[in-house]
């Protein structure tokens, strides 16, 4: 009996293994952190829609239901902003509005908002993600790449860290929002398009910028964990201090 047993367990478990959609995506994930501050370079006075093109795992389908808007410090959007994801035929698969003023949840330098329901992004597919921006409003920093100097693609020893299993770069190479590797990077090109109507529209019409890199306004996740705002660390920190102080003097 035993014999018999040991090929069945051997042939589902590669069943398993061979499912795209069988595994744990991991709480904050998204789409890709700048490993760089977005607010001491050049900042983008472009109007109309910024974002990239990008190729899901190559073995896992991805899980989103959070779209964002660069938000570097905290600080309250002036503007609202729409963040659009789309297949590569143009159709629209997801659309919300990060509204203006404080973010109501902040986390990695972005603001985020829920979708209404998860969305499913397949496995070895092109996908864009754009945001409505406007020149000189809500700044967001200009192109970023994951190329370094030297030339070639090292995975995360560009502008952009690819968020990766368990946060580190030794995890599944293959896992959700990470960079696969040479010619399958995550984030394909960046894009732009100067009509600001395209937001939701089934063809959003982008014209190509530099590849292997992504304007930084919009962003994806999944399950985002919110984070104190950097002015409120500071509040924290000062009131941590006074009591500190209350103490000693009493003592």
């Amino acid at each position: 009996m035993k014999s018999k047993s040991i090929p069945i367990i051997a042939a589902a478990a590669l069943c398993l293994a061979l499912a795209p959609s069988t595994f744990a995506q991991p709480n904050n994930s998204m789409l890709y952190q700048p490993n760089v501050d977005l607010t001491a370079g050049a900042q983008n006075g472009f109007t109309g829609i910024v974002g990239a093109q990008f190729y899901t795992p190559y073995y896992y389908n991805v899980s989103v239901n959070y779209l964002g808007y660069a938000d570097p410090t905290g600080a309250a959007l002036t503007a609202s902003h729409t963040v659009t994801l789309w297949d590569f035929g143009g159709s629209v698969v997801a659309s919300a509005v990060v509204p203006s003023g404080t973010p109501t949840l902040w986390a990695n330098g972005y603001a985020w908002v829920p979708l209404s329901s998860t969305v499913t992004l397949t496995y070895q597919n092109y996908y864009h993600v754009g945001a409505t921006v406007v020149g000189g409003v809500d700044s967001w920093g200009d192109l970023i790449s994951n190329v370094p100097q030297n030339g070639g693609d090292n995975g995360n020893n560009g502008q952009i860290t690819w968020n990766v299993v368990n946060g580190s770069w030794g995890g599944d190479p293959n896992s959700p929002f990470v960079q696969a590797g040479s010619g399958w990077e995550f984030s394909r090109v960046a894009e732009y398009d100067y009509n600001t109507s395209d937001a939701g529209n089934p063809n959003p019409s982008f014209n190509a910028g530099s590849q292997n890199s992504i304007y930084p306004a919009p962003n994806v996740g999944y399950n985002i964990v919110p984070a104190p705002e950097p002015a409120s660390v500071g509040l924290i920190g000062g009131g941590l201090v006074a009591i500190l102080l209350m103490r000693r003097r009493k003592s």
